[in-house]
């Protein structure tokens, strides 16, 4: 039975998982995995290499999801 409510519709809609953007380090293409480094500075081991070194990238659940931009980050406290 499908839902009525219109926030669950809503939600159902939106995709699922969170997604970061993060620096390339390294790419293994043997392995098929690459290093990347979060704003943090906080490095991490994740699936594809279809990004390269020194590039941003956009990464949801563990896995390259493609190029993202390279533009200005600012953090805002309100």
């Amino acid at each position: 039975m499908a839902t009525t409510n219109p926030w669950k519709r809503f939600i159902g809609l939106l995709p699922g998982g969170v997604r970061t953007v993060a620096t390339v380090m390294s790419i293994n293409t043997a392995a098929g995995i690459s290093e990347v480094e979060l704003r943090t500075g906080t490095r991490v081991t994740v699936r594809g290499v279809d990004v390269p070194v020194s590039s941003k990238a956009y990464i949801a659940d563990g896995l390259i999801t493609g190029p993202a931009p390279d533009l200005p980050h600012f953090d805002v406290d309100v």
